[in-house]
């Protein structure tokens, strides 16, 4: 891969939440690091129930993306954005289907244990949407499917009522 770029994103309250995501030709990729070592920590546990919980609490949502993903391929970088505020990284990317955005996944991480590498990220993130075209084919509310479902149902609204005052 040309022009790659890491980003290994780390709770500081919890070192074992780990998300890398790897940025190259204009796709962002993710990798659940420690997903599996964890998955053996609850096969092992005495207290099974109470560690399958936890653990399952902690990975449902970047295990959902990570599936995504695997499905549908890596997020464009026009799909994805990223903030920091207060040591709060929260990645936002979209998932397409059909070429329009389907469903958003959000990935929230407290106290980043490494901030300067954080912002970092988020500034190469920002240059990278910048530098490359959309990846839709619509701009605005059509390049959703939200959207094209509200044009269509207002579409059925104006049609049908003229005829309801006949």
């Amino acid at each position: 891969m040309q022009d790659t770029y890491t980003y290994t994103a780390r709770s500081a309250a919890d070192p074992d939440r780990i998300v890398t995501f790897t940025l190259a030709n204009g796709h962002m990729m993710l990798n659940l690091t420690g997903v599996m070592e964890q998955l053996s920590e609850v096969v092992s546990a005495d207290e099974k129930a109470a560690t399958v919980k936890e653990q399952v609490k902690k990975q449902v949502k970047p295990s959902v993306m990570k599936g995504i993903e695997q499905l549908s391929g890596p997020v464009h970088v026009r799909d994805v954005a990223a903030d920091l505020k207060n040591e709060r990284l929260v990645v936002r990317a979209w998932q397409r289907a059909g070429g329009l955005r389907l469903a958003p996944m959000v990935i929230g991480i407290d106290r980043v244990d490494n901030v300067e590498a954080a912002e970092a990220f988020v500034e190469e993130l920002d240059a990278r949407r910048n530098s490359v075209q959309s990846a839709g084919k619509f701009a605005g509310p059509l390049d959703y499917w939200f959207g094209w479902a509200a044009l269509f149902l207002a579409l059925i609204v104006l049609l049908r009522w003229p005829s309801k005052k006949r």
